[in-house]
């Protein structure tokens, strides 16, 4: 019977380095351009539950950048803020009013973005999203640096490659260029043709030399799709 992989999510290893860089965070902290509140274990609990969520998608074969897919990042966003509590939600239900609103201002133009460039590499797609998803106006009003590593990690992983998961060793790396992509502003000249290119293809660079096989998984799918 003839088979085929079917890339997803190594959920243990990524819970096990998102850990350790929280209990290693004071270290991390002392190499960055901008000191960052520590991560807690809500923090980490609702990225846990974000990745899973990258994974059932991918299970699904879900296309995030189609009409219906939109959605799925909003959802993400939701998570890594408030996981998936009815009752904490509730509690942050006029947040999430105005988050919709504001994904919906500004999603046109990634989703249009990514189109363009869907003949690219997955790291090209992945790093183009996340910057323009962090930088001025953000996609979201909060936890855009979250909500774009997951939707750059189900980019990366569609295509077979390993997701993008915060390590020790990896943290600087990411840490200091997110936090100038923030302070850029899409809709400044010079932002948008110099900076955030250059933000851009640095990101890439950096998924192409850091991304870890140890945070993927191959599942072997027979002819009728089944494990």
């Amino acid at each position: 019977m003839s088979s085929h992989k079917q890339y997803r999510l190594n959920l243990e290893s990524i819970e096990e380095s998102l850990r350790d860089v929280m209990d290693n965070f004071d270290e991390v902290n002392e190499t960055l351009l901008m000191r960052r509140e520590p991560l807690t274990d809500q923090h980490i609990d609702n990225l846990l539950e974000g990745y899973s969520y990258v994974d059932w998608l991918l299970e699904e074969g879900e296309e995030l950048f189609s009409p219906r897919g939109l959605d799925h990042i909003l959802e993400l966003n939701h998570i890594v803020l408030c996981g998936t509590d009815d009752r904490v939600r509730m509690e942050y239900g006029p947040h999430l009013l105005e988050t919709r609103r504001r994904f919906a201002d500004g999603i046109d133009e990634i989703a249009g973005w990514y189109e363009r460039k869907r003949h690219k590499s997955a790291y090209k797609r992945a790093a183009g999203v996340y910057v323009l998803s962090v930088s001025q106006p953000q996609l979201f009003l909060e936890g855009n640096h979250r909500t774009g590593a997951l939707v750059a990690s189900y980019i990366l992983v569609q295509e077979g490659l390993p997701p993008f998961v915060l390590t020790r060793k990896n943290a600087t790396a990411y840490f200091n260029p997110s936090t100038l992509i923030k302070y850029r502003h899409k809709e400044k000249f010079l932002d948008r043709q110099y900076y955030l290119k250059k933000y851009r293809k640095e990101l890439q660079k950096f998924f192409e030399e850091t991304l870890d096989k140890r945070f993927r998984l191959a599942i072997r799918l027979d002819k009728d799709g089944k494990d």
